[in-house]
C-alpha cells in the first residue's frame, strides 16, 4: 500500500520534526550542561549523577543528533525514554493542561514515536551517507553520483566560501565569544573549505563530506532561527542551506 500524498514520500515529515524536537532537546541540554551535580540534586528530589549525565546525553547529544539528521532513531529513543520519564513521574498529576500539566512533554513524546516510526528524512546524513561511505568502488560512486552537474558546482562553491567566512561572521551568527567556540568556528570553516574545495574539482567521495557540512548548516541556521534575536538570519540561512542540500541530492541519480 502507497502512503504517499501528491507524490510526497511520508518521510519527508520527519524533516520538520528532526529541526523543531532537536532543537527544543539541545536547548534542554545546554541548559543541564552547565550543572550536572545540580540538576542530579534537584531533578525528582535527587537522582544518581549517571542517570543525570544520560539524561543529558539524551538531550544534548540527542538534539545535535537530529538536527544533524544523523542517528536519528537512537536520537528519538533517548528522547523518548526522557519524555515517558518526566511524563509519568514529574507532570501527570497535574492533568494534562494548566500549570505543570503534561501537554508539553505528552506532546514530545509523540514526536518521539512518529521519529521513531518514520526514521530520518530524505536529506539527513542518515539517507545520505552510505551512497559513498560504505562503498568503495570508484565506478559505483560515479554511477551513482553526477559531481559534474552545475548545482554540485555551485554548492562546492558556496561551501569554500562559507569556510572562509565562518570564523569571521561568528557573532553575527550568534556564536558565543571564547576560545572554544572560536577553535571549534575555525576547525568547521577548515571542513567546510576542504569539503567545498573537493566538490568543484569533482571528487566524488566529497559528496558525503559536503553533505554532511551542509546539513550541518542546516542544524545551525535552525537554532538560528528558534533564537528570537537572529530569527531573519536563521531564516535566511535555512533556505541557503536546504538549497544546498536539494542540489547535492539532486546530483544522487534515481534520488526522489
Amino acid at each position: 500500500m502507497s502512503l504517499r500524498v501528491g507524490g510526497v514520500r511520508p518521510e519527508w515529515a520527519a524533516l520538520p520534526l528532526e529541526l523543531v524536537v532537536g532543537a527544543i532537546m539541545f536547548g534542554h541540554g545546554v541548559s543541564k550542561l552547565s550543572d550536572p551535580a545540580g540538576f542530579a540534586a534537584n531533578a525528582l528530589g535527587g537522582i544518581p549523577l549517571l542517570l543525570a549525565y544520560l539524561v543529558i546525553a539524551a538531550e544534548f547529544g540527542g538534539g545535535l543528533l537530529l538536527l544533524a539528521g544523523f542517528l536519528v532513531r537512537l536520537a528519538a529513543f533517548g528522547h523518548l525514554c526522557v519524555m515517558i520519564v518526566a511524563l509519568t513521574m514529574v507532570h501527570w498529576t497535574a492533568g494534562l493542561m494548566g500549570p505543570g500539566g503534561f501537554e508539553f512533554p505528552l506532546s514530545l513524546l509523540a514526536s518521539s514515536i512518529a521519529l521513531l516510526i518514520l526514521g530520518a528524512d530524505p536529506i539527513s546524513i542518515d539517507s545520505n551517507a552510505g551512497i559513498t561511505l560504505f562503498n568503495n568502488r570508484t565506478s559505483f560512486r560515479r554511477e551513482s553520483i553526477d559531481v559534474t552537474s552545475i548545482g554540485v558546482k555551485i554548492t562546492g562553491i558556496l561551501l569554500f566560501l562559507g569556510g572562509i567566512a565562518l570564523p569571521f561572521a561568528r557573532t553575527y551568527l550568534g556564536i558565543p565569544e571564547g576560545i572554544m567556540p572560536l577553535v571549534v568556528t575555525i576547525l568547521v570553516g577548515l571542513a567546510s573549505l576542504a569539503s567545498g574545495a573537493a566538490t568543484v574539482f569533482g571528487s566524488p567521495r566529497a559528496y558525503v563530506s559536503a553533505f554532511i557540512m551542509a546539513r550541518l548548516y542546516l542544524a545551525g541556521s535552525a537554532l538560528m532561527l528558534f533564537w528570537i534575536k537572529y530569527a531573519v538570519r536563521g531564516l535566511i540561512a535555512m533556505v541557503l542551506s536546504l538549497g544546498l542540500l536539494a542540489a547535492l541530492r539532486s546530483s544522487h541519480r534515481g534520488a526522489k
